[in-house]
């Protein structure tokens, strides 16, 4: 991730461990991508629910980089408001 936003020189680093709190974020993007997956084979797949089992920790390393950058936008935008385009070009 950069230091600064290229587009309107942001500081996207405020503080050591601003991002700590993103582990949290993404840890509650795991728990709903989990029970959201959980619930789609208890109601569609019901005799493949060892196939759950099998299939979900494959799935969550894949996606680990997703949710961990998706919950730092998140944490950023939580924090940093948006400069205004106006201000950004003077």
């Amino acid at each position: 991730m950069n230091k600064h936003c290229p587009h309107c020189g942001e500081n996207l680093v405020p503080e050591p461990g601003f991002y700590q709190g993103a582990l949290y974020m993404s840890y509650s993007f795991y728990v709903a991508f989990m029970v959201i997956y959980f619930l789609i084979f208890v109601n569609f797949f019901e005799e493949y629910l060892d196939y759950f089992l099998m299939s979900i920790i494959p799935v969550l390393i894949i996606l680990t980089p997703y949710f961990y950058r998706l919950a730092r936008r998140a944490w950023l935008a939580l924090f940093i408001k948006p400069q205004d385009q106006e201000a950004v070009k003077r």
